[in-house]
This record gives C-alpha cells, sequence and structure tokens, in this order.
C-alpha cells in the first residue's frame, strides 16, 4: 500500500469507529500497521522544493550575468563561490534543526547547494578559459552533488544524480574513452544509491516515481555500458548491434529477478517498474526470436558477446540472483527470465560453418513461450495463483508470429487470424464468469 492509500485509509477509521465497521482495538492496530512517515518528501514538496530552488537560482544567474562583462577576475570569483557558501551555510542550518527542519526545506536547501556547485564550476571555467567537455562538467558535477542526497536526505538531488549519470553514460557510448572513463562505471556510480535500491533494508520505503527514474536511468545506463563493451570487443565491430541486443536481454532478466525482500515481493506490480519493464522486454524479445532471421542475428551476436568480460559479468550476476530467486520462490519470473538463457542452449550445438544459424533458437523460443503460457493458465485452474489472461495473451500473440511468419497463403492466414480472435474473446469471457463465480462463494 503506497502512502496516498495509507493517508485515505487513517482518514476513514474515525468515521468507520463511529459507524461500529471496526473495533477500537481493530483500528488501533491499522494505525500502527499504516503508519504514515512524515519525514519523508512527498511528490509535492519535492516540486516545491525544486521550483523554488530554480527560480532562486535562475534569478541569481540572471542579475549577476546582467554586468558580467564589466566585472574583474577577483569579483567574478566572488560572485562564483559567494552562492555557494551561502548555500552551504543554509544547508549547515537546516541541518542544525535536525528533525524540526520540514521535508520541503531540506530539499530546497539540497536543490540550491547543487545547482550552486554547479554554476560554480561553469564560472571558474570561464573565469579562466579551462577546456573540456559538457560530459566531464556532468561527471563532476553530479559526483560534488552525491553527498547532499545522504546529508540532507534528498530525493530530488538523488533523482537529478540518476538522471545525470545516466545522460553521462549514454554521451561516452561512442567516444573512445577508457573503460574507467565510459559507460563500464556506471555500476559503481549507480553504488552511490545503494540504500535506495529495491529490497535494501531502508526504513522509509521509496516512492513510486523514485523508482521509475532509477529503473529508467539503470535501463540507459547499463544499456550504453552494454553498447560500449560490444565495441570493445577487437574483430567484432561487424556483429557488435546483435552482441548488445543479447547483452540488453540478459540485463533485462537481471532487472526481472532483482533481489527483493518479502514485502517487495508481496507489492503489485505496478510499485516493481523493474520487474515490469524486464518482463516485457523479455517477452517481446522471445517472440522476436521465433522468427528464423531475428535468430539467426541474435545467436550470431551471442557467439561474440560470449567472448566479452561484460558478458561474463553479467552471467555470473545474473546466476546469483537465480539462486535467490529460487530461495523466495519467484517461479512466474524465473520463468520469464529464463528466457534469455535461451541462446546458452542453441550456440552448443551451432557450428560457425552453418548457413542457417537460428533454427533451434527459433523453435526452442516457441515451445518455451508455449509452456510459460500454458503454465499460467493450469496454474489458475488448478487453485495456484497464476495470470491465465497473460498466458492467453502470450499464446494468441504467440499463434500470430508463427502465422505471420509461415507461407500459408494469406486467405488461411486471415482465417487463422479470425479463429485465434474469437478463441481469446471466448477465453475472457470464461474466466470473467469465473471470477464472479468465485466473488459470489466468497460472500
Amino acid at each position: 500500500m503506497n502512502t496516498s492509500h495509507q493517508r485515505w485509509l487513517l482518514e476513514q477509521l474515525p468515521q468507520w469507529e463511529r459507524e461500529g465497521i471496526l473495533t477500537p482495538d481493530a483500528a488501533r492496530t491499522l494505525r500502527v500497521r499504516h503508519a504514515v512517515d512524515d519525514s519523508q518528501p512527498g511528490a509535492a514538496q519535492i516540486v516545491m522544493g525544486a521550483l523554488g530552488a530554480l527560480l532562486i537560482g535562475s534569478g541569481l544567474i540572471a542579475v549577476i550575468g546582467y554586468n558580467w562583462d564589466d566585472f574583474s577576475r577577483p569579483v567574478r570569483l566572488l560572485f562564483a563561490f559567494l552562492p555557494l557558501l551561502l548555500t552551504q551555510l543554509f544547508s549547515f542550518r537546516v541541518l542544525q534543526r535536525g528533525a524540526a527542519s520540514s521535508a520541503w526545506v531540506r530539499e530546497t536547501a539540497a536543490l540550491l547547494q547543487a545547482l550552486a556547485t554547479g554554476a560554480c564550476i561553469a564560472l571558474v571555467s570561464q573565469i579562466y578559459n579551462l577546456g573540456g567537455e559538457w560530459p566531464d562538467f556532468l561527471f563532476w558535477w553530479f559526483m560534488l552533488s552525491l553527498p547532499l542526497v545522504w546529508v540532507l536526505r534528498s530525493q530530488a538531488v538523488a533523482i537529478f544524480y540518476l538522471i545525470a549519470i545516466a545522460v553521462w553514460s549514454v554521451s561516452q557510448v561512442d567516444r573512445g574513452s577508457p573503460w574507467f572513463d565510459s559507460p563500464l562505471i556506471y555500476p559503481l556510480l549507480l553504488l552511490g544509491l545503494l540504500p535506495c535500491w529495491p529490497g535494501w533494508k531502508n526504513q522509509a520505503p521509496l516512492s513510486l516515481s523514485m523508482r521509475w527514474v532509477m529503473t529508467i536511468s539503470a535501463i540507459f545506463g547499463f544499456g550504453s555500458a552494454a553498447v560500449f563493451a560490444s565495441q570493445s570487443g577487437i574483430g567484432f565491430f561487424s556483429d557488435h548491434a546483435q552482441s548488445f541486443l543479447w547483452l540488453w536481454t540478459l540485463t533485462a532478466a537481471a532487472f526481472a529477478l532483482f533481489p527483493l525482500n518479502q514485502n517487495g515481493i508481496e507489492e503489485p506490480l505496478r510499485r516493481k517498474p523493474q520487474v515490469e519493464l524486464g518482463a516485457l522486454w523479455l517477452l517481446g524479445y522471445g517472440v522476436a526470436i521465433t522468427f528464423h532471421d531475428v535468430s539467426d542475428d541474435i545467436i550470431r551476436g551471442a557467439l561474440h558477446a560470449l567472448q566479452l568480460p561484460w558478458c561474463w559479468g553479467l552471467l555470473t550476476v545474473l546466476a546469483a540472483f537465480v539462486l535467490m530467486a529460487v530461495a523466495r520462490k519467484r517461479w512466474a519470473v524465473l520463468s520469464i527470465a529464463s528466457v534469455a538463457l535461451l541462446p546458452l542452449i542453441a550456440c552448443p550445438f551451432v557450428q560457425n560453418t552453418d548457413k542457417n544459424y537460428g533454427t533451434l533458437l527459433s523453435w526452442l523460443a516457441m515451445l518455451h513461450l508455449a509452456a510459460i503460457g500454458i503454465t499460467l493458465i493450469v496454474l489458475e485452474f488448478a487453485g495456484k495463483k497464476g495470470a491465465p489472461r497473460l498466458g492467453a495473451t502470450l499464446l494468441s500473440v504467440l499463434i500470430i508470429a508463427r502465422m505471420a511468419d509461415s507461407h500459408f497463403s494469406l486467405l488461411a492466414k486471415g482465417v487463422a487470424f479470425i479463429g485465434v480472435g474469437v478463441a481469446f474473446l471466448a477465453f475472457n469471457i470464461l474466466m470473467s464468469r469465473l471470477l464472479k463465480l468465485k466473488q459470489s462463494a466468497a460472500v
């Protein structure tokens, strides 16, 4: 249950007590179990703090810039460091007050100091005509801003940091940089927010917006690292596109299997964007490799990717996540994530002299996805937790994809599509009626 739902529940409890729906003991238990931590900033507080900080920062820049050409170098340096000093004094005052400081005040102080840091770096570079490119400026800006996330407990600066490291990683893909100045260090940058990761034992749960920003940042960061690693392999430039596509899929499997505590596992899927987006990529990838041409490219890419250290690092991390998911009995996510490992099964049976690389892989993918779809349906009818509609959708998409790739006539394909559509609608009607029967029986 998210914070807004908890607040709504707490607001209803007095009325429910008066109406006799809940006993005082039951209401007290609910208040304790669903207590809201007001020390953490909400979305409105973050927006308020960010807007105030941006307005103040923009105003200062405009005022200073108006007479910039008339100032001497010492005066320019004063204007570069004075805002930074003032924001540090403001932050120090906020820290002195401790819990008495409101969440939005902490957010404003942190954002003002982060903006002043970036402005100071830019002004000093301009004053002394220092060389460099904008990714270098961005790197040092977000590195110097990172301590504010923990000192002032600022989610706004954390969001800025996540966006900045993703942008920096994307900008470093095609620059031919050494590994320590490339997207390969993105995992190390992400470690700066380790206690924010899903599943970490943290008293303050992450907001949904923070989870989505972190997931999207990780997608761009690890995706850029995969592209850079594929390009770095000597002799593999011709197949690097196929290589990083499979590396992306291994990354998506790691996202879906990212270790969660029991509370995280029990949360609804909409509050786990790393699982949602990872599974969506894996299922789309699985359907795509049922086409022979696509599976040919994936096999070629996997054969080259297996010679890259980044690939073996991903496989090692994925193996560890699989073991933890098995211990937590996350069978549904495991079944979907296993799609990423299908090329490993096919690669030993493929020779470099084969003209048709992907026939085996396409058949493996088709059978595997069909088994997943059928299992999701059977589990529901067996009285266990399943996902019959997802299973039916997966089977329908699989049949349509295979028919589209077949050599049947247009008439035969049209009849098949109509049949699949009718069957799918009939299955949805059946599931709706079964759900109503279960609800009636429960009443």
